[in-house]
């Protein structure tokens, strides 16, 4: 028994160390697959993603690796991509000619600053506050809700697989609490978000990156339930930023999965998206 993961970032974005490492721990992992999903370039200056010049390098890196290291563990292609609307997208033109065996679809950036710089907002509790301040005017139901609206846009609007983090802007509460999770409101552009996932047939990734830090998952457990009443499907994953940081958390995830009602993982094996049974130690794959 082993898991997988589908989101990790190596030293092309904001990762570190090289695709083989991560390929060689996922091996001593027991990992029947791996995918390797740096963040896709962005046309305007971003310090953590992948730079347009080193795409085709990526690719051709992780295609040699496959070779190599193949007939011990499936080795996949892919990219994490930002929705930012009429700038770029999951299915926008610039990767029409790219041969992935899946794409996940995140919103990091909401809006801009007056100079025209996009606002990420899962930076620093400081960069946070300075684009909810000098673009929403402090308005933080605003923000939240035009985050939710981006989802449902990128959802509606581009071709992908996976879903990345949805409910990432509540990763600042906790360090100040800015908005009440229990409020109606915010129940509601959850509801919306998560039928919206089920009505695109997209994965939705239960993400331990924060896992150890803070005890944060995206989405969070008291969403599984409900996500398992929609009939939406789910994967585990680390967005793995380093090497040893392939199964952050998963035993817990998958243990609150099951007391949630999940039987089944969706996992890429034999080019297509199956259900795989699971237990609190790994797939039955």
């Amino acid at each position: 028994m082993g898991w997988t993961n589908y989101h990790g970032h190596c030293k092309y974005c904001d990762g570190h160390g090289e695709i083989e490492t991560y390929i060689l721990q996922a091996i001593e992992n027991k990992m029947p697959a791996i995918g390797i999903s740096s963040h896709a370039p962005v046309p305007f200056d971003c310090f953590w993603t992948m730079k347009q010049e080193n795409l085709h390098q990526y690719l051709s890196d992780i295609g040699c690796l496959e070779e190599k290291y193949g007939s011990g563990i499936d080795v996949l292609t892919s990219l994490e991509i930002d929705y930012i609307p009429d700038v770029t997208g999951p299915d926008f033109p610039f990767l029409k000619d790219i041969k992935l065996d899946y794409k996940i679809g995140s919103i990091h950036f909401v809006d801009q600053f007056q100079d025209g710089e996009h606002w990420a907002i899962d930076g620093s509790f400081d960069e946070f506050k300075k684009g909810l301040d000098e673009i929403f005017n402090g308005d933080i139901k605003t923000v939240v809700q035009r985050f939710y609206h981006l989802n449902r846009e990128m959802l509606k609007t581009q071709k992908f697989d996976i879903i990345g983090h949805f409910d990432k802007i509540k990763m600042h509460n906790a360090t100040e609490p800015l908005f009440d999770e229990n409020e109606e409101w915010y129940k509601q552009e959850l509801n919306e978000t998560l039928d919206c996932i089920k009505e695109n047939n997209v994965i939705v990734e239960i993400n331990t990156k924060s896992f150890e830090r803070n005890g944060l998952l995206f989405p969070g457990v008291e969403l599984f339930s409900i996500m398992l009443e929609k009939g939406i499907d789910i994967t585990i994953n680390s967005d793995a930023h380093y090497p040893e940081k392939l199964q952050v958390g998963y035993e817990y995830v998958a243990d609150e999965l099951i007391k949630a009602g999940y039987k089944t993982l969706k996992e890429y094996k034999n080019k297509t998206w199956v259900n795989v049974p699971f237990t609190k130690d790994g797939l039955q794959w």
